[in-house]
C-alpha cells in the first residue's frame, strides 16, 4: 500500500504562511541588544545546545519544531510579532 502525502487545508496553509510572516524580535540576555529575524532564520541556529537558552513568555524552546508550535498557538491568538530572549544558560537563570 503507498503511503501519498496530502497537500495541506487552506486554514493549515493560512496559518503557515502567517506563521512564516511573524516578527520576531530577538533580544540578547547578556547585552541587552535586539534584532529581528525570520522564523525560516530560526531553522539555522544551534538547537543542540543545551548551555544556549532561548526563552518565549516564560516557556523555554529547545527546538525548531517547538518554536513552530508556539508561534502556531501565538497566530491563533493574533499575535504579530514575539520577543525571543536567549544567552547562556547561567545568565537565564541568574536573573540577569
Amino acid at each position: 500500500m503507498a503511503v501519498t502525502e496530502q497537500s495541506p487545508s487552506t486554514k493549515e496553509q493560512t496559518d503557515l504562511d502567517k506563521v512564516l510572516r511573524i516578527r520576531l524580535k530577538v533580544i540578547d540576555r547578556e547585552t541587552g541588544e535586539s534584532r529581528y529575524c525570520t522564523v525560516a532564520e530560526t531553522e539555522t541556529w544551534n538547537w543542540a545546545n543545551p548551555e544556549y537558552w532561548r526563552i518565549i513568555g516564560g516557556w523555554q524552546i529547545t527546538s525548531y519544531q517547538r518554536l513552530l508550535n508556539l508561534l502556531y498557538l501565538k497566530v491563533e491568538k493574533g499575535v504579530e510579532e514575539v520577543a525571543i530572549v536567549e544567552g547562556p544558560r547561567f545568565t537565564m537563570l541568574s536573573g540577569g
